[in-house]
């Protein structure tokens, strides 16, 4: 995992004080991370050393199943509370090898933050999700780069995105409990996923053989906590490989 800060140097206060931005990026060169693919019956997930994005390591999933997930519920850098950020960015690397059995597939890509403790109803988890977009292996021929920005603490959904957690009684599509905001979802993260199993479709048995890496999170620091930038004099940050 790498952890990079933008640190700021101003006068004698220290740079620590100042930072502002923060990411956190596994890329598998040191392990899961907190990151698993989906384990059973259908296959296996594992990291491939040499099948990332430029040639290193990345979480490789070869999986018969409805769909594959990619998930994290013990990495505190992609769960907890993120209402303590005034924005917070998700980007992961995507390479598909194959999905589907003998023609080639598009199933629905998204990032999806999951609650456990705002479950009702006999749901696993409410949530909110992001759909990037439907993609097979004709999509594009190695790795593209999936990324999005939100701010945590917006009562609505932000556009693009969807709820999980309860039906519309009227159009049957998944929403979220009654009463619950996505602030609510982004204070209570218990497990973030990339996954393909997008709430309201129901999918056929697939042979996916799908790799992510270089999975990231950014957040910055609310406006006013940053009012001490001002006279900044120096910026210095890091590139990931």
């Amino acid at each position: 995992m790498k952890l990079t800060a933008l640190m700021i140097a101003l006068g004698t206060t220290t740079a620590a004080s100042l930072a502002g931005v923060s990411t956190t990026t596994v890329d598998f060169e040191s392990g899961l991370e907190g990151w698993d693919g989906p384990q059973g019956f259908g296959g296996a997930s594992y990291i491939d050393a040499t099948g990332g994005n430029g040639g290193g390591a990345g979480l490789r999933t070869e999986f018969n199943n409805f769909g594959i997930a990619f998930t994290n519920s013990t990495n505190e850098a992609f769960t907890g509370d993120f209402t303590g950020f005034e924005e917070v960015t998700v980007s992961f690397d995507l390479k598909i090898d194959q999905i589907g059995t003998f023609l080639p597939v598009p199933r629905p890509f998204m990032l999806e933050m999951r609650s456990t403790t705002l479950a009702a109803d006999g749901y696993p988890w409410a949530s909110a999700y992001l759909l990037f977009d439907w993609y097979s292996q004709d999509s594009f021929s190695d790795y593209i780069t999936l990324s999005t920005t939100f701010d945590p603490n917006s009562m609505a959904l932000p556009a693009g995105w969807g709820g999980f957690g309860a039906e519309d009684p009227d159009t049957f599509e998944p929403m979220l409990p009654d009463g619950v905001t996505f602030a609510d979802i982004m204070g209570n993260v218990d497990e973030m996923a990339i996954s393909t199993l997008l709430p309201g479709f129901f999918f056929t048995f697939d042979d996916y053989d799908v790799t992510v890496d270089n999975i990231s999170i950014t957040t910055t620091i609310p406006a006013p906590a940053s009012l001490a930038l001002v006279g900044m004099t120096g910026l210095v940050g890091t590139r990931r490989r």
